[in-house]
């Protein structure tokens, strides 16, 4: 089994942070877009963790 790597959760909570600047800011539509391009990566993020699950280990 794989440790835990928090790479990408750093990079997605990273996003989220400069999307919550940017919209109280510079300009909350651009703002959102970055939310939303965030909060879809965290989406794949656990989903592709969960297949990982039934998928077994990598060769």
């Amino acid at each position: 089994m794989d440790s835990y790597n928090g790479r990408m959760t750093r990079l997605i909570a990273f996003i989220a942070c400069i999307a919550f600047l940017v919209g109280a800011g510079v300009s909350v539509r651009a703002g959102m877009a970055l939310a939303a391009v965030a909060y879809g990566l965290l989406g794949a993020y656990v989903l592709w963790t969960g297949l990982q699950m039934f998928l077994g280990p990598r060769r």
